[in-house]
């Protein structure tokens, strides 16, 4: 399966949310290869601090940038799982990487400049489907607030907007701001591999609303 994190916002948490998608399936014995094609390399600097540390489970890690598609193809059959870490603007490796792909993430934050590249999104959307009918499309919260005053004005807020935009999927789970997620991206781990139960909490949901 094809899995691609990506979107047009940059800080979104795309990386952060590849990165904690590939472990979780990793901790479950799947056989997982994470592609980087993201310039900034955020995702091959994690897994490079991971295999320094030596931690298992072992991830593949594979770097392909530009047109994205046949690669995809090739991976699939190799491996259970690929997942795509593409940079936050619309670039030839999220187009491409949308006509091979079985589903897309796009993490957004409840913010204006997040919740405005929907639009942008959902036309990809539909040229990607009119060469991948069957692609399902998902928008995570990301980076929500923690503060229980505000946190539901702020899912009110949220799930009015995506109203707006049938063909995106809004997921239920909801990925908050925490430092347990910075941490892990520069140590190499994923949050399932902590003891943050918080997170722990928000990383199975995904994964199991998802997959």
């Amino acid at each position: 399966m094809i899995t691609v994190i990506g979107g047009n916002k940059g800080g979104s948490g795309k990386t952060t949310t590849a990165v904690n998608i590939a472990v979780a399936l990793a901790l479950k014995g799947q056989d997982v290869c994470l592609l980087n094609a993201d310039l900034q390399r955020s995702a091959a600097k994690w897994h490079a601090e991971r295999e320094a540390a030596n931690i298992k489970p072992t991830i593949t890690l594979i770097e392909k940038f530009d047109n994205l598609t046949s690669t995809l193809r090739a991976l699939d059959e190799k491996y259970s799982h690929v997942i795509v870490d593409v940079a936050g603007r619309n670039s030839r490796e999220f187009i491409t990487s949308g006509v091979a792909a079985h589903q897309i993430i796009a993490p957004l934050q409840c913010s204006q400049p997040d919740l405005d590249t929907l639009v942008e999104l959902q036309q990809q959307i539909e040229a990607m489907r009119d060469l991948n009918p069957d692609l399902k499309v998902f928008c995570l919260q990301s980076m929500g607030t923690t503060n229980p005053v505000l946190r539901g004005n702020e899912r009110k807020e949220f799930l009015e907007y995506l109203e707006e935009f049938p063909t995106i999927k809004t997921m239920e789970t909801v990925i908050c701001f925490r430092k347990v997620y910075r941490d892990c991206m520069s140590n190499g781990t994923g949050v399932l591999e902590t003891e943050n139960k918080a997170a722990i909490e928000e990383i199975e949901q995904l994964v199991s609303e998802v997959f």
